[in-house]
């Protein structure tokens, strides 16, 4: 049996060619599981009541919004405010292991446009905040 110096050359290219192109299906795989991971535990709101821009006939007695996901209730709140900018609320409860938050409102809402601010931080650390209006006849 003879060898040549260039089929070993060969030979040990195609298994380090082999080895890379491995290593990077590993880390691409690797990749496409974890990051949908990290990006469906961030919360996001799925609904508010009032929702947004409605037109209640009647004064709310809390403000409810629901999330896709526990949040951190230390670090999460809800505040109401009317036209004039006074803060309307008071505390913000949690329920339902963590994945809604309601306002209390203080008093009876007078008529008029209120805007509700809201804030929270999922469990893997991310803050979110948002905010909408509602309109009490």
């Amino acid at each position: 049996m003879v060898f040549h110096f260039s089929d070993i050359i060969i030979n040990i290219q195609i298994k380090i060619k082999g080895a890379v192109t491995m290593r990077k299906l590993a880390v691409s795989v690797l990749f496409l599981l974890i990051v949908p991971a990290f990006a469906y535990s961030h919360v996001h709101m799925l609904e508010c009541d009032p929702a947004q821009d409605a037109i209640v006939s009647k004064s709310p007695e809390k403000i409810r919004i629901a999330f896709a996901g526990s949040v951190e209730s230390a670090f999460s709140r809800i505040e109401v405010f009317d036209g004039s900018g006074e803060k309307v609320s008071k505390k913000t409860e949690f329920y339902e292991n963590d994945t809604v938050m309601e306002a209390v409102i203080a008093d009876k809402l007078k008529s008029g446009k209120f805007t509700v601010k809201w804030i929270c931080m999922s469990l893997d650390g991310h803050k979110q905040s948002g905010s909408y209006t509602f309109t009490v006849k």
